[in-house]
């Protein structure tokens, strides 16, 4: 009977342990700095899948969804700049006009702005 009150007390300790270290991990990263990870991942979908579902990714997707939180929460559109160079060191300007070239003309222009393409 000890043995598993002590058992059960270490799991619950260890329970506690992981919890504290998650809550630490949250305290650091920054929500508005996701775009950093969003960028590694995009380095890996490219080489594996392509330049079209890298693009879909980072710019149709992660892109997209910062830039509507940047309008709402100035820690985000103090962020999108930085978002913004990493998605043109990670593309190049054929890759990025090409993929606009494939949206439809509402998303194509809001896009157009948001890089700064003319």
């Amino acid at each position: 009977m000890a043995g598993r009150h002590a058992l059960a007390s270490a799991v619950t300790g260890l329970g506690r342990l992981q919890t504290t270290r998650l809550e630490r991990y949250s305290l650091r990263m920054r929500f508005e700095k996701i775009w950093a990870e969003q960028c590694g991942a995009t380095k890996r979908i490219k080489r594996s899948f392509g330049a079209k579902s890298a693009l879909d990714y980072l710019i149709g997707e992660k892109l997209i969804t910062f830039a509507d939180a940047a309008e709402d929460h100035p820690e985000f559109a103090k962020e999108l700049p930085r978002f913004l160079a990493a998605v043109w060191r990670i593309f190049n300007e054929y890759e990025i006009e090409g993929y606009l070239v494939s949206r439809r003309p509402a998303a194509r222009r809001r896009l157009r702005k948001l890089l700064y393409l003319h």
